[in-house]
């Protein structure tokens, strides 16, 4: 497909139209190959999971293997999702800042899968332990499928988000919007805040926000010394 970097609004109408059917195909292929292999990938999820889960009407079981073939369509697609998102819009900018969005893009995914990473190995077994310890007296936990499905995304999802903080800071420093100083000088706040977001994000238990303050503390710290670098070579060019 041949991009257009001087048009008409309807010839960049057209080009987008065609591109977004191009990633619509791409998905609706990856997600056929992957409900294919659906029962691998919920045996995989339900390693992680508890021990008895339910279905609650007769195409919940269904509905839950045909949601996680979406998802995995979607993870697969993703580089050719990104690829012609980049293909649209990269004519539109100036070389610097293209290198610039590639590093973001590059940095952002790297992220995400870190996060989603953590959640998985690390953060996923204590947070269910955490919502069964509430589950005393009468209480007796039925977990269905499609509510621990929908737990799931949302949990890796929540972590992915999360660790995206280093491409928040180093973007808020190159646009000139705070200073790697101001950030320093406000690190006791910081760490508060991100005791909050964890607490909003995590189960109500002082473990679970603990295990995901840390990395964030750590990725801001990280953040903050390639903010200060690249701040320092902006000044000096």
């Amino acid at each position: 497909m041949k991009s257009i970097t001087e048009g008409s609004f309807w010839e960049h109408l057209e080009e987008f139209r065609h591109r977004l059917f191009y990633v619509l195909g791409v998905l609706a292929g990856s997600t056929i190959v992957s409900f294919v292999f659906s029962r691998k990938l919920m045996e995989l999820v339900l390693s992680r999971g508890p021990s008895e889960l339910q279905t609650l009407a007769p195409v919940e079981a269904f509905a839950a293997h045909l949601n996680l073939s979406l998802a995995a369509g979607i993870l697969v697609s993703s580089p050719v999702i990104f690829y012609q998102f980049w293909r649209f819009v990269s004519p539109g900018l100036f070389r610097k800042e293209r290198r610039a969005a590639v590093r973001s893009a590059f940095a952002s995914v790297l992220l995400f899968l870190a996060g989603a990473a953590f959640a998985w190995f690390l953060m996923l077994g204590q947070a269910i332990d955490v919502f069964r310890s509430f589950e005393t007296g009468n209480i007796t936990g039925h977990w269905s499928l499609a509510n621990y499905i929908g737990f799931l995304s949302r949990f890796i999802l929540i972590f992915g988000v999360a660790f995206q903080l280093p491409v928040l800071v180093l973007m808020l420093v190159n646009l000139g919007v705070v200073t790697p100083e101001n950030l320093a000088k406000y690190r006791r706040h910081i760490i508060v805040g991100l005791l909050i977001i964890a607490a909003i994000l995590t189960p109500p238990d002082p473990l679970t926000q603990v295990m995901l303050t840390l990395p964030l503390y750590l990725l801001f710290e990280l953040s903050l010394l390639a903010a200060r670098v690249g701040y320092r070579r902006k000044k000096a060019s």
